[in-house]
């Protein structure tokens, strides 16, 4: 892409120069068809009007073969042609010297400022040794005038052409900024995991802004945003803040800063630029929508494991996380006791004295018996009055302590019965539960208010 920008822009340059010299070679003919002086020499300036006319042919038909010092040798050759006809021209102010601004419009557009002053003193000192036999003070004049109007005129003409090109270049930026900020915003749509959507967010502003590093700093995830002066800043007032070579972008939700982008860059960069600074504010809003848009994701991942009257873990949650119980059972060779837990009579209880009071009771009791684990136990609500319960690395007479102890705490005077299983390292976790759900009805046929183990 950027070989073939470089060879548009020497195809333009070379045709430009081309037709520069196509037109001075018609303006010479007319010039020469047209009453001219007397004294002018007729075979010198036809042979002027030659080469410029082979010079320019050459150059249309080289396009952007001609490799960029001969564009140079050849405006140099420019110049000369034009002070021979300038010198040849037979009158004391010769028009043909206004052509000398031509060399200075063309030499600061498509030339570096060191190559178009080189230009422009060849063509004053070529100008200058034109005019030096001319008597009395007008050459010294004339030629004050043309150089200071080609001088005017090309550093005018390269102030403006400076600044279209880096309006030019700040609106490729941007372009660029937009598409690849349209890309990452699909690539965020598709995520789900809000971990994996902090790392696309970091590498994509990365990415776009052009940052050395970048970083998502976000309180509720413990980050201390208050040990960095330019991030507290940032998230105290919600407004961008600099710091030599560092931005901090706020990244807002409902009015109210959530967390600070913050972005490290090389020296030198313009932290200031309206193209840097509005790409990454819209990255920053991409960030707060797809933060929140993960935060309600785990809402309801959580929504969907948890069971509303209790609060522990649901069927759902409990058939995915037995699995990993016994696999990290099985990797660190510890034990894994499963029971299956029913409240006594439970239907008796909810006709006597309604549902109400069967559902406090389901909580009670869960809360009761959840005081009796360790944070590595599982307790879930399987579903009604039933509950599963997964000890791991005690011994098998510790986790029948920890469901006596359970069957002990069952408030409301209410009994339970419980089924309690060992794994034995080999068995699925369907056939685990299955013995768990065998001793949980061997306990209801004892007679209830029982912990048996199978």
């Amino acid at each position: 892409m950027e070989s073939a920008s470089r060879e548009h822009d020497r195809r333009i340059r070379v045709r430009a120069l081309g037709w520069l010299f196509v037109a001075g070679v018609l303006i010479g003919a007319i010039s020469m068809i047209l009453p001219h002086s007397p004294e002018a020499s007729e075979f010198g300036l036809w042979s002027n009007i030659g080469v410029a006319l082979a010079g320019g042919v050459a150059l249309l038909l080289a396009g952007p073969r001609l490799p960029g010092w001969a564009l140079h040798v050849t405006l140099a050759t420019g110049v000369v042609l034009i002070a021979r006809a300038v010198f040849l021209s037979g009158e004391e102010v010769s028009f043909y010297s206004v052509w000398f601004i031509w060399v200075g419009l063309y030499s600061f557009y498509f030339f570096s400022r060191l190559a178009a002053a080189l230009h422009v003193s060849f063509a004053a000192a070529v100008y200058g040794l034109t005019l030096l036999d001319e008597p009395g003070t007008t050459p010294v004049a004339r030629w004050l005038t043309t150089m200071a109007t080609l001088v005017v005129a090309g550093v005018f003409l390269d102030t403006l052409v400076r600044r279209a090109r880096e309006q030019a270049q700040a609106a490729e930026e941007s372009a660029a900024g937009m598409a690849a900020l349209a890309r990452v915003s699909r690539e965020l749509s598709g995520i789900t995991d809000a971990a994996a959507a902090r790392i696309v967010i970091c590498e994509a502003a990365r990415e776009i802004s052009g940052a050395r590093e970048a970083k998502l700093l976000e309180p509720a995830a413990g980050d201390a945003i208050g040990e960095t002066p330019g991030a507290a800043e940032a998230f105290a007032t919600g407004e961008p803040a600099t710091t030599e070579a560092c931005l901090w972008q706020p990244v807002v939700h409902d009015e109210l800063p959530i967390a600070v982008l913050s972005l490290t860059f090389d020296e030198g960069v313009d932290l200031d630029g309206r193209a840097l600074r509005t790409v990454v504010a819209l990255l920053a809003t991409e960030a707060a929508v797809t933060l929140e848009r993960g935060e309600l994701l785990e809402r309801l991942e959580a929504m969907a494991r948890t069971d509303d009257l209790t609060g522990l873990p649901n069927r759902r949650a409990w058939q995915e996380q037995l699995p990993r119980e016994m696999a990290r059972a099985r990797s660190e060779g510890h034990g894994l006791s499963v029971a299956m837990v029913d409240l006594d009579r439970f239907k008796g209880f909810n006709d006597e004295f309604g549902h109400q009071a069967g559902d406090r009771l389901l909580k009670e009791a869960a809360s009761a018996w959840a005081s009796q684990l360790r944070s590595t136990d599982l307790l879930a609500r399987y579903g009604g009055e039933e509950f599963a319960l997964a000890l791991s690395g005690g011994s098998a007479h510790r986790d029948a302590g920890i469901t006596e102890r359970l069957r002990a705490v069952t408030p409301q005077g209410v009994t339970c019965s419980a089924g309690l299983v060992r794994w034995d390292g080999i068995e699925s976790a369907e056939e685990l539960l299955g013995r768990a759900d065998d001793a949980l009805y061997a306990a209801k046929r004892g007679g209830r208010d029982r912990v048996v183990t199978g």
